[in-house]
């Protein structure tokens, strides 16, 4: 590692730090010096006239104002508030940030600048005719209703090229009839609606009617099986039954 150019030998001793050097006493003579050159400048305050002035003018604006309440044994005291606005300066009216002359007035304009306005602007003529002039691509005439006080007016489009036409439809009024048309209305709606009652009627008698004879119908039906029931119950019976009410058999029984 020595043989290395710029190498160097570093002891343990000298990475520890160096033993602190005692304290160092200033010199009497500096400190003479520095109190000499202090203690020979004087510092004065000069008065402020213009703000004692001001002061004093406020002074006399001052108001006094009762702001808080006070106990009712407590003399009364009032407080004084200072009622002061900014004086109006002196200078020249304006803007804060003013602006250039050609941010409000414009210069003559150079030829490619006028050809450019010229191109952009629009006359009143221009604009009247491009109103007549139909849009097909951009508007929708029949979602717009123009009313006047005849009656409603209806853009269409007719003829070829198309062109806007408009229809007036005229508002029928409704007129109030007559007296003898009104009794004559209402007669004939009485007897309408009479004759629908009836019929109305009508048809439920009717379903009442079936209803009643499908009713005796079965009940007929079934007193008819109940006694065709009974009489085969009865001839089925066996004839020992019979004698054995009688008290007889069959062979004592009496022979004709």
């Amino acid at each position: 590692m020595f043989e290395l150019p710029g190498a160097k030998r570093i002891r343990r001793e000298e990475l520890h730090s160096p033993v602190s050097s005692p304290r160092f006493s200033p010199d009497p003579a500096f400190g003479d010096l520095y109190s000499r050159l202090y203690s020979d400048f004087t510092f004065t305050t000069e008065a402020d006239t213009p703000y004692l002035e001001n002061r004093s003018d406020n002074d006399e604006e001052e108001t006094e104002l009762r702001l808080f309440a006070t106990p009712s044994n407590a003399p009364p005291k009032t407080t004084k508030i200072r009622l002061s606005s900014p004086g109006v300066s002196g200078g020249e009216p304006g803007f804060r940030v003013k602006r250039p002359q050609s941010y409000y007035f414009a210069d003559e304009p150079t030829s490619d600048e006028e050809v450019a306005l010229q191109a952009a602007a629009i006359d009143g003529k221009t604009i009247l005719e491009l109103s007549r002039e139909p849009w097909p691509g951009c508007a929708l005439p029949w979602k717009v209703r123009r009313i006047s006080a005849t009656g409603v007016k209806k853009e269409v489009l007719v003829g070829h090229p198309s062109i806007l036409a408009t229809v007036e439809e005229r508002v029928h009024k409704r007129t109030r009839k007559n007296k003898k048309t009104r009794i004559a209305i209402r007669k004939k709606l009485h007897a309408s609606k009479t004759k629908q009652q009836e019929k109305a009627k009508l048809a439920q008698e009717k379903e009442e009617a079936e209803r009643e004879k499908r009713t005796r119908r079965n009940r007929e039906k079934k007193v008819k099986k109940k006694a065709r029931e009974k009489a085969k119950k009865a001839s089925d019976e066996p004839l020992d039954t019979v004698a054995e009410h009688t008290g007889q058999t069959i062979e004592d029984a009496p022979q004709s």
